[in-house]
């Protein structure tokens, strides 16, 4: 009896260490991108690169309101040299159409990131990819994740919520909700139905 709690006292200590090296880790990968601040002067470099580009990477797919401010564009660090940049390509009635790129500091490299989505079709949800995005977006760039909320229509009752996780230079697509019927009552969109996986 007392080799099993022997045993056991072991085995508690070495999950205890594993799980103590596991957090300190994560917060030093954290920490690592909290560190990383981009000041207003490297924004503008980057924003000005991008928009140099701008008919070459077809931003926007080339129907950015022009009216909107440059300034609206938001930069995220996901590692050190490297960026996600969302760009603010028009307002609709009640939510922005966005498309987000990856810019690496090192070589100025721009690239568009797709995104595996379901066309919202109440009949028939069809996966399908896009380089750009309907709704209200946040990325959190300590998790790495963008979630975004769209409306199908101005009273939210309606809609989808999307849950996309950064991993190997991509966004993955995490969760897929949606709620086709729009019957006047409000439900919070993490709790439509689940559509995806």
């Amino acid at each position: 009896m007392l080799y099993f709690q022997s045993l056991l006292n072991r085995f508690c200590s070495y999950v205890l260490i594993l799980l103590l090296f596991s957090c300190q880790k994560e917060t030093r990968e954290n920490s690592e991108l909290e560190a990383i601040i981009i000041t207003p002067e490297e924004k503008q470099v980057i924003i000005s690169k991008i928009y140099e580009n701008q008919k070459d990477i077809k931003l926007c797919n080339q129907e950015r309101d022009q009216a909107l401010s440059i300034d609206s564009t938001e930069i995220y660090p996901l590692k050190e040299n490297q960026y996600l940049v969302e760009i603010l390509c028009f307002l609709g009635a009640y939510q922005g159409n966005y498309q987000y790129l990856l810019y690496n500091r090192v070589n100025s490299a721009i690239e568009k990131i797709s995104f595996a989505t379901f066309r919202d079709n109440p009949q028939n949800l069809q996966l399908t990819n896009t380089f750009t995005l309907n709704g209200s977006p946040e990325f959190d760039p300590i998790s790495q994740t963008l979630s975004l909320e769209t409306k199908s229509r101005g009273l939210g009752d309606c809609g989808s919520f999307v849950v996309y996780q950064w991993q190997n230079s991509e966004f993955t697509l995490r969760e897929y909700r949606y709620k086709s019927d729009c019957d006047g009552v409000y439900l919070s969109p993490e709790k439509y139905p689940l559509i995806y996986p």
